[in-house]
């Protein structure tokens, strides 16, 4: 066979690349929509939570990445609860809200690891709601939105944990809604997204906590949505998964990330299966974990979690680079070819294939495909492409290849 080389001069290869893609870990001792979810010290925390069998719990459960296990940990102390929310700030986890079956709850709690311990703090002045933003920034808890007895809301509050007081701030100035998206990055809040009467909002804000202003930024790109989970890390916010637009699945388990200095955002690669509702997730160093949330095709709470690692390798800008075929895309024991390609894309390796992810140039995921070796990619335009293949013990490839 014959490899064409091909030279591609001064591009910019603006595509951020991953160590590897979704891996399975071991479920939760018992399977639950809204788990509230924390690290702290190297390990993740669920607490709380909707269990299939018995409804809003009390489950406090350890995750150990080391040996991929969990512990069932003493009860939470306060009252068992789910749509809850928590978050996690200078090795500490807070969280309060939720319901129970007929109240709506407006406690807050602080975990301490190292005691293990929980200690309730001041009591919000606020309505009891389920499904509200909360944050946590400079000793200050941000809360606000969700829904109570009365309906959607779109109150928002402080409380300063240096001098134990509550304070009233400027609503939101958007329409009411829960269950929205909410992280911070670099000193910065944001909310947005999320369900307000029949509307799935795709809106986005952000709030300034030193000048007490919102400012309104672009929407999300995506399907609105509502109810997934979210994160921040490495000076990015996280959206993954979640209902859409119809307040039902969407067919992939989207993963969003947002750059707060251009206000933008990038689509990442999908979790396994369906979209979740109301899943949970925590941060372990670099890694995202997944846990929880319900298949809404089928009903069930979800019982599979996931991870995926977060680590970027450097962007290449303004350089030649020299994409030849099969021969240098050798990577150790791997082979992708033809390369160019125009209608199927073949990889041979010496181990089990567990997926390919391919993105194109601007790192948006384009195609997926399980344990196979023939890829079929006569749908794709010409253009560069990056094959992500995976297989177990942490076997990860990134091949550049060209479709004509």
């Amino acid at each position: 066979m014959k490899y064409i080389a091909i030279l591609l001069s001064t591009f910019i290869f603006n595509f951020s690349l991953f160590a590897q893609g979704w891996d399975e870990i071991a479920d939760m001792p018992s399977g639950k929509h809204h788990p509230v979810t924390f690290s702290l010290d190297g390990y993740g925390y669920a607490v709380t939570g909707w269990d299939e069998q018995i409804g809003p719990s009390d489950d406090f459960y350890r995750y150990d990445p080391g040996q991929d296990s969990w512990s069932i940990l003493p009860d939470f102390p306060g009252v068992a609860r789910s749509f809850a929310i928590g978050y996690t700030y200078e090795n500490r986890g807070y969280f309060g809200f939720g319901a129970t079956l007929n109240s709506y709850l407006r406690d807050i709690w602080e975990y301490d690891a190292e005691s293990e311990t929980w200690e309730q703090l001041t009591t919000c002045p606020c309505s009891g709601r389920r499904h509200p933003a909360f944050l946590v920034h400079d000793s200050t808890i941000y809360v606000g939105l969700g829904d109570d007895q009365s309906g959607d809301l779109n109150d928002w509050w402080q409380y300063n944990m240096r001098n134990d007081q509550w304070l009233q701030l400027d609503d939101l100035p958007a329409l009411a809604r829960h269950h929205p998206f909410q992280f911070v990055v670099d000193e910065q809040i944001y909310v947005g997204l999320g369900h307000g009467g029949a509307i799935i909002y795709d809106d986005w804000y952000t709030y300034n906590y030193t000048d007490s202003v919102w400012e309104t930024l672009n929407d999300f790109p995506g399907e609105s949505r509502v109810a997934g989970t979210q994160f921040d890390h490495g000076g990015f916010g996280y959206v993954l998964s979640g209902d859409g637009s119809n307040h039902s699945y969407m067919e992939e388990g989207e993963f969003w990330q947002y750059t707060p200095t251009e206000d933008s955002w990038k689509q990442m690669p999908s979790h396994p299966g369906i979209s979740l509702w109301a899943p949970g997730s925590f941060v372990i160093e670099d890694t995202l974990y997944l846990i929880g949330g319900q298949n809404r095709q089928s009903g069930f709470v979800q019982g599979d979690s996931w991870r995926f690692v977060l680590v970027e390798v450097e962007e290449e800008e303004d350089e030649e680079e020299e994409v030849t075929g099969l021969a240098d895309l050798s990577a150790g024991s791997l082979k992708l070819y033809p390369n160019p390609a125009s209608t199927e894309l073949w990889i041979e390796a010496d181990f089990a294939i567990q997926s390919t992810v391919i993105f194109d140039i601007s790192g948006r995921l384009v195609q997926t495909s399980g344990p196979t070796q023939l890829i079929h990619v006569a749908d794709l335009k010409p253009g560069i492409y990056v094959a992500n293949i995976s297989g177990g013990s942490g076997i990860n490839y990134q091949v550049k290849w060209i479709k004509q």
